[in-house]
């Protein structure tokens, strides 16, 4: 007989005692987790720059000040006191890490990486930022050393530098920005060369990392827009092959055709690649026509855009695939970073403006109006807005291939414009 049909035949009596026990065993189960539970939250919070620390010196006692474990022990130490915002200890422990591993890998030692990219951001954030790029040219070297400038596996290291050149670029000046942008077009270079000699078109990374070369390309082009192209630099990178600063005669039209030959690629490597679909190709086409028509090529935009309709002919369902990707107008981004328009369905934690416009067929927005916004804006606020609108770009709504004006409603990402 089960074990329940056991308990409801005892008689009443002892069934309240059992219950009076399972009650009393829960409470002491309770009552301990508890006491477990005010215990440790009674103990100490761990510091972890002390533990390091500690750590550091059992080990500098127990085996010496070189020993091996203890590169890694201040690799630990600098980033607890990066994190805390101490960057001159940071940097300290930094170095003294990299020391290690120097004395006991060698001066070349690829392990130093770690180290120098720590000690390149810390000494960024202490406004050092010659000192900052030294630390990145010797992890360059030490690569360069291990594998020769033009070996695929160098792309891992240049794909850091690159990183950290475009990431800090937005902290620096106009004129330290600039130097940022000689520099990662130097590495860009680096990187096209080992491309077009040792990654076949069929690589599966192929497309997108000459995609990425085209968008730096933009923002060169872009910065220059902007602010100009100072006359002295003041740059210098020791890559071999590199030049000094770009001559004078590096303009827009010249970032326009790299960034144009880069997207160029990115086509010709979808059409290699094996699992690529007629969605994929006409993508890529439709952004080489997003290339032209923000340049002014607006002729070869057209041609761009029919050409990617064009290709969708072959698809399973051609108009569901045509609709989706140009019924409706897109903004044209080149962002390193690229982060997707909003859409109006989206939710956002930040308070958004909802704006309506006309998409014209060369992509200009007009008529922009608020239609929603958290806050009442004043006309210089309005002013400005509609101002950084029409400096945007966006790929118009395609009709049998053709540009075509559209209505077009998205949310305004940018903080509110202040008057």
């Amino acid at each position: 007989m089960p074990a329940k049909q056991n308990l409801l035949k005892l008689p009443s009596v002892c069934r309240d005692s059992v219950f009076r026990i399972s009650v009393l065993l829960m409470a002491i189960t309770v009552n301990q987790f508890t006491q477990a539970q005010s215990i440790a939250e009674q103990q100490p919070v761990s510091d972890p720059v002390v533990d390091y620390m500690s750590a550091i010196d059992n080990v500098e006692a127990e085996y010496s000040a070189y020993s091996t474990e203890l590169s890694d022990l201040y690799l630990g130490l600098g980033k607890s006191l990066y994190s805390r915002k101490e960057y001159e200890n940071a940097r300290r422990a930094f170095q003294r890490g990299m020391q290690i591993e120097r004395v006991n890998y060698g001066l070349d030692s690829l392990t130093q990486a770690p180290y120098l990219m720590s000690i390149a951001d810390t000494e960024s954030y202490l406004g050092n930022w010659d000192e900052s790029q030294k630390a990145l040219e010797n992890l360059y070297t030490i690569n360069t050393k291990a594998y020769g400038t033009n070996d695929v596996r160098m792309l891992p290291v240049l794909d850091q530098l690159l990183d950290w050149y475009m990431n800090s670029y937005k902290e620096r000046t106009p004129k330290g920005g600039y130097s940022n942008l000689v520099i990662s077009e130097r590495i860009a270079a680096r990187m096209y060369d080992i491309l077009q000699t040792d990654m076949p078109l069929d690589h599966p990374e192929a497309p997108d990392r000459y995609r990425r070369l085209g968008y730096l390309q933009y923002s060169i082009a872009n910065h220059i827009k902007q602010h100009g192209e100072p006359s002295d630099s003041g740059v210098s990178i020791s890559m071999a092959g590199s030049s000094g600063r770009p001559s004078d005669a590096t303009t827009s039209h010249m970032h326009f055709r790299r960034g144009k030959l880069a997207l160029e690629k990115v086509i010709e490597s979808l059409v290699e690649q094996p699992d690529s679909t007629e969605v994929d190709q006409a993508m890529a086409i439709a952004e080489l026509g997003d290339w032209y028509l923000v340049f002014g090529q607006k002729f070869s935009a057209t041609q761009a855009y029919q050409l990617a309709f064009d290709v969708l002919e072959t698809t399973e369902n051609p108009e569901q695939a045509r609709a989706e990707l140009f019924s409706a107008p897109r903004m044209i981004e080149f962002s390193m970073n690229k982060v997707p328009e909003v859409a109006l369905s989206d939710e956002s934690s930040e308070p958004q403006l909802e704006l309506t416009m006309m998409i014209s067929t060369y992509g200009v927005p007009n008529q922009i109006e608020v239609t929603s916004s958290p806050q009442s804006l004043t006309e210089d606020q309005l002013g400005n807005l509609r101002k950084d609108m029409r400096s945007k770009r966006f790929r118009p709504k395609l009709v049998d291939g053709l540009a075509a004006e559209a209505p077009h409603s998205m949310l305004y990402e940018q903080p509110t414009p202040k008057g």
